[in-house]
């Protein structure tokens, strides 16, 4: 029973605790919109990335300090200290009070929901990764830096695909739809997909998406999205060296994905987000500027570092939740 009651109050704290940061954090996010960094989208796309990402990563700390004396006088690593506050609620795998029903309805509910949640977006990976080896198998490979897979057929694909091995794919009837100067900046925007490592983190954000309520981790992944398609565009543009050209290539593209099924939905295609807003910021010509993602780096150190002050002052923590959940429950 102690143990029962201690994953169920772990699974409630980490709930509580990633929707507190949602409702801190989603403000911010709304207030990237209209910031001075409008002119820098790669900047925004890092920030949202990070906002998007920190309830996960404050819940993770949190209930992990807050859990390690516990675990660690399980296993014999630190002294067994709930003898010395027995005056209210233990947050502990060797010493419980007993189920406490509300916290244990939060911590079952919420649980379910997150693995829940966790089987379907596995699910969509899984078929996601069984497709993409369907295509590939039928596609020539371009070698390069990243290798563009020609695939043969219907589907209308422009996609930057790949966690880890980043590759692009392209249909053939999309590649001979469009003239070389369109194709080159379609593909200069899925390039810069790829060194951003926007799949991956795509990925992540989704995962973290898990610890808060699905309307806050579409808020959090659709300003990602946005302020990443635009820093693509962006680079895109530098690299051809005219907007008009990516412009036109995310007319182009659209038009002919949206007369073909996609074979793909899981993963946003070119010209498939914010379309008359983003070609109407390339027509204009704003100076906006190119610069590389700093996303992922930010939030390993972030992590990294909050995880090690959280288990540093990880009997504070503890004792906090522990008070907190007694005056609550």
């Amino acid at each position: 029973m102690a143990v029962l009651a201690f994953f169920l109050e772990c699974a409630a704290t980490a709930a509580f605790i990633g929707m507190a940061l949602s409702l801190l954090t989603w403000p911010l996010l709304a207030a990237l919109r209209w910031s001075a960094l409008r002119s820098i989208p790669a900047v925004r796309a890092d920030l949202a990335f990070v906002l998007g990402t920190l309830p996960a990563v404050g819940a993770l700390a949190v209930v992990s300090a807050a859990a390690a004396p516990s675990l660690g006088a399980a296993l014999g690593l630190w002294n067994d200290h709930c003898s010395s506050h027995g005056h209210h609620f233990h947050l502990c795998i060797l010493h419980s009070a007993g189920l406490r029903p509300v916290l244990a309805a939060v911590g079952a509910s919420s649980l379910a929901v997150f693995l829940f949640r966790a089987g379907w977006l596995a699910r969509r990976v899984a078929e996601m990764r069984e497709r993409l080896a369907a295509l590939e198998e039928l596609g020539t490979r371009r070698p390069g830096a990243f290798p563009v897979i020609a695939v043969p057929g219907a589907p209308q694909l422009c996609h930057a695909v790949g966690h880890v091995h980043r590759r692009i794919l392209v249909s053939e009837s999309l590649a001979a739809a469009l003239s070389a100067p369109e194709l080159r900046g379609a593909l200069a925007h899925e390039e810069a997909h790829l060194r951003r490592r926007d799949p991956l983190a795509g990925l992540l954000l989704a995962v973290a998406g898990l610890f808060t309520l699905p309307f806050f981790s579409r808020a959090f992944l659709s300003a990602w999205q946005m302020a990443a398609e635009e820093a693509c565009d962006t680079d895109a543009a530098c690299t051809v060296g005219d907007g008009s050209l990516v412009a036109s290539a995310l007319v182009r593209v659209a038009t002919l994905q949206r007369q073909a099924a996609h074979a793909l939905e899981a993963a946003p295609a070119f010209g498939a987000i914010a379309l008359e807003h983003r070609v109407r910021l390339l027509l204009e010509g704003e100076a906006r500027v190119a610069i590389a993602a700093r996303a992922l780096l930010a939030v390993g150190s972030v992590g990294a570092v909050a995880l090690l002050l959280a288990l540093q002052h990880a009997p504070f923590l503890h004792h906090a939740v522990e008070t907190l959940l007694h005056h609550f429950f």
